[in-house]
């Protein structure tokens, strides 16, 4: 009799603890078995996404059962992106909030007309819904953001050019990572690792003079070219001088190399200060800030024909290098927000 009654208690609560957590097994049967159906239409809660204004942006929808889903934003213009992923049965301002920013360069930018794909997936369904958004209002600038260069209107005054016959060195109005133009950087020197280069003055870092190095983040937008139509070895060098209290030329100098630049999209590379390397001779070897006076970029790649202090490259005969780059720009507390 004791036996049957403890067997009682044991089913009573197995079949209490199925009714409480219906999940408990791996999932309602409804998200393994049930039919996926639209219940509610794919939209976005307005026409117009004006982030320049504190107000709700987000996309709505709702099926019949729980499963992956992603949410794909591109403008038709400038080629931005933007995406969600979640795992439930409905959009709503909770998981598709949108500030305005991009999963990476390209920026969206004013008047971009943007297609919103759905995309549901179970086991064995697939379902794409489609809507469109305009962006009538860009972000409002980062906080803690300072621009150092962005082309858009040539080169930064009093930037100082290098260029090696047979290298180019030129503004472009194209498909930039933000805004219309870039500097384009590249071209085909075959005897010299340093095609091109560009020293840009920075000026008013006094802003960042308490700012740790940890919390000063470089920023910047590169872009290369078709792998087999580019050097794979192409790169670009990074340096960073600081006025310690003596000519420009001879103060520190922080470096940092992004090798190889090979890919064929904008994207972002972001670090912190405190990871550029000393290369010149210390004055105290602190990564000061407030201090930062240049920034030179070197569009570098290895020579194909003969080289004065390395080795050649002759696979790379008649390729033509490409390190593209765009918007330049220090943040503090975190990388920049494309």
């Amino acid at each position: 009799m004791k036996n049957y009654f403890l067997m009682l208690i044991i089913a009573t609560s197995f079949l209490s603890c199925q009714r409480e957590n219906p999940e408990f097994l791996g999932g309602s049967l409804n998200d393994q078995f049930g039919e996926l159906v639209v219940l509610e239409p794919f939209s976005s809660n307005t026409a117009n996404f004006n982030f320049s204004i504190v107000s709700p942006r987000f996309f709505e929808a709702q099926w019949s059962k729980n499963l992956n889903w992603n949410l794909s934003i591109r403008a038709t213009q400038t080629g931005a992106t933007k995406t969600f992923n979640g795992y439930s049965n409905k959009l709503d301002i909770d998981n598709t909030s949108w500030d305005g920013s991009a999963d990476d360069f390209p920026s969206f930018m004013k008047d971009d007309l943007c297609q919103a794909t759905l995309t549901l997936s179970d086991s064995d369904t697939i379902i794409e819904l489609t809507t469109s958004v305009n962006v009538s209002e860009i972000k409002n600038p980062q906080e803690g953001l300072k621009v150092v260069a962005d082309f858009e209107d040539g080169l930064p005054v009093n930037s100082l050019p290098f260029v090696q016959p047979g290298a180019e060195l030129t503004v472009t109005e194209d498909l930039a990572a933000v805004g219309s133009h870039y500097l384009h950087l590249g071209g085909y020197v075959p005897y010299d690792y340093l095609l091109t280069s560009i020293k840009i003055p920075v000026q008013d870092m006094e802003i960042f003079s308490v700012t740790s190095p940890l919390l000063l983040y470089f920023n910047m937008a590169t872009i290369g070219g078709i792998v087999g139509e580019v050097p794979t070895n192409q790169f670009i060098k990074i340096i960073i001088r600081e006025d310690d209290g003596t000519n420009l030329s001879n103060g520190e100098r922080y470096s940092m190399e992004i090798n190889p630049v090979n890919w064929d999209t904008w994207h972002l590379f972001t670090l912190p200060y405190s990871d550029f390397v000393l290369e010149s001779a210390p004055v105290n070897n602190l990564r000061e800030p407030g201090k930062i006076n240049q920034i030179e970029i070197m569009c570098l790649s290895c020579p194909a024909e003969s080289a004065p202090d390395g080795p050649t490259c002759p696979e790379n005969t008649d390729l033509n290098v490409k390190t593209d780059i765009d918007f330049i720009a220090f943040t503090e507390n975190e990388s920049y927000k494309p």
